[in-house]
Order: C-alpha cells, then structure tokens, then sequence
C-alpha cells in the first residue's frame, strides 16, 4: 500500500502536540530528550524511520506556527530533505539517537 505525502501528512496528526510538552525550554535534559526518542521511535528499533522523522518535524512546525494549522506538504517535505542532509551523518536514511541530539539543538 503506498500512501502519498499528503495523505501521511493528514495521519500523522498526534492529538496534541507531543513537542509543546517542552515549549520554553532553552535545553532538554536526558530524561526529556529519551521521552521524546521514544515517542516518535513507534517501532522501537532505536531510531526514527521517515515517517518518524516527518511526524516529529510536522510537530515542530505546527508548534512553530502560531496557528496551529497543518503543515504544508511541500514544506513537511523540504524540511525532511534539509533534517536529513544536517542530521544522517552516516547516511543510513535513518535518524539515530545522537542524531536526533543534533536536530532538537537547532530547534531551539
């Protein structure tokens, strides 16, 4: 079954938004830093797949927006293409732990 971006988009709507937990913080600490990991880490195989990756950037996006709104498709898909050029360091198509540390300290 292939699912098209925008219909991903519309699924990935986590009833609130996991990311405004930790609005007004200018650092995560470790605990905060693993709730978030786990939480978008759906399958638990210890790092964030792409519709992981997309799910949590949609989070902080909507947080970014004062609105609310959903996120534009185009932008939910040239801001994963931006996160993953900074953040696959190993190229694996994949975002690790230490990672996804990379990605939340330019979200701040």
């Amino acid at each position: 079954v292939k699912i098209e971006l925008e219909e991903l988009s519309k699924l990935m709507n986590v009833e609130d938004n996991f990311m405004q937990n930790f609005c007004g913080r200018h650092y995560l600490d470790r605990k905060d830093f693993n709730k978030i990991f786990s939480h978008y880490d759906t399958d638990a195989e210890q790092c964030l797949q792409k519709s992981e990756i997309m799910a949590l950037i949609n989070d902080i996006l909507k947080h970014l927006q004062t609105c609310g709104k959903n996120v534009p498709v185009p932008l939910l898909q040239s801001t994963y293409d931006q996160v993953m050029k900074i953040c696959d360091v190993n190229n694996s198509g994949s975002v690790q732990k230490r990672e996804l540390a990379l990605l939340l300290s330019c979200f701040e």
